[in-house]
């Protein structure tokens, strides 16, 4: 269906007593930068790749090519045969299974499984949101054309990976990161006079994405690892001596997420709460819609978001914060009144320094 014809509205009915219908997680937000370094500590050659606020996702593949050759590089000389990976959340799984496509015995180890942890929580748009990279400009440019490409490729092989348009009032900040760091990676966004759906009088514009669901790839890439022979150990650290001593691997790879600003003492990290309502899936909404609020319709719900409340650090959801979430998207859409953004809403004009970190010049 074209633009201009005008494209299906949601059905906004809410329960927010339903069994998943309002969940929170908590983005592992690092300042000024990702942290995608290599450092040996007591012979142990450890990689770390965390800090990647909400794109982690989006980042994952290319931030697991990076792991990949920064270990390829250390075993050329040092002939380890064997790796651990500390983290079963999206960066922990795709580096796992670049470094089994190496050739080496990769053990998981993780305080959850992958269904419980913060990854499962994404919205699942490939977007570079809320990650900082001040002086990698360079490097994330590499980063997201890797990241991309394997998505891109895996469209159709049941990771649950799709093309998808996006609508948005305004640019699209998230996007338009993509169109500066890797041009022509994804189409320049069409502007239109008006947004194609009900209640919507306004211009806007339209972007082309991906979309990655969560419960379709996560599971995948576990089931796929284990078919290899990657094992999956249950074990919480709780602290670095402890994972120098515990480990018998010679090359460690950190992907712990927000719990590096424990095991690895480091104050750069912030945990910035995301809650999300869930609304039943509707296939005959394909589209996404972003940028005040966001919604992303998928195989097992409608997701609304989204909430930015920096330096909480607990993932218990608020029903009535989630059903504010889908009153603002209906006023959208002229179902609902229109009121003003909460504080916490993500596209509060408050929140514009972290969720909009400045776009390099070219």
């Amino acid at each position: 269906m074209s633009a201009s014809t005008g494209l299906p509205t949601p059905d906004f009915s809410f329960d927010p007593d339903a069994p998943g219908a309002c969940i929170a997680g908590v983005r592992p937000y690092r300042n000024s930068s990702y942290r995608l370094e290599a450092e040996t500590i007591a012979g142990k050659f450890i990689v770390h790749n965390y800090g990647h606020g909400g794109a982690g996702i989006t980042l994952s593949w290319g931030c697991a090519a990076k792991v990949r050759e920064i270990v390829q590089q250390h075993i050329a000389a040092s002939h380890d045969g064997d790796a651990a990976v500390l983290g079963a959340g999206v960066m922990g799984m795709t580096a796992a299974t670049l470094l089994r496509e190496l050739g080496l015995n990769v053990t998981i180890y993780t305080e959850r499984k992958p269904a419980e942890t913060t990854s499962s929580k994404a919205g699942g748009q490939w977007a570079v949101s809320v990650v900082e990279f001040q002086g990698k400009e360079q490097e994330l440019s590499d980063i997201i054309k890797a990241a991309y490409a394997r998505f891109e490729s895996s469209i159709g092989q049941g990771f649950g990976v799709s093309k998808r348009p996006n609508y948005t009032a305004t640019r699209s900040h998230n996007l338009d990161i993509v169109l500066r760091l890797a041009p022509n990676l994804i189409p320049e966004p069409v502007w239109l006079s008006r947004l194609p759906f009900e209640g919507h009088t306004e211009p806007g514009w339209e972007y082309q994405t991906l979309l990655i669901e969560p419960p379709i790839f996560l599971p995948r890439l576990e089931a796929d690892l284990k078919a290899r022979g990657v094992a999956f150990v249950q074990k919480k650290f709780a602290s670095k001596s402890e994972i120098l001593t515990f480990l018998s691997q010679n090359v460690i790879v950190n992907c712990t997420g927000l719990g590096a600003m424990t095991l690895w003492s480091d104050p750069k990290m912030t945990p910035i709460k995301g809650q999300l309502a869930m609304l039943p899936p509707q296939p005959n909404l394909q589209y996404l819609y972003g940028q005040n609020g966001y919604m992303f319709p998928r195989a097992d719900h409608v997701v609304i978001g989204g909430t930015f409340e920096v330096g909480v650090n607990d993932e218990t959801a608020d029903k009535a914060v989630c059903q504010e979430l889908v009153n603002h998207m209906k006023s959208l859409f002229g179902k609902a009144p229109a009121k003003p953004l909460p504080e916490i809403h993500i596209h509060h004009p408050d929140h514009a320094p972290f969720v909009n970190p400045a776009i390099p010049e070219a």
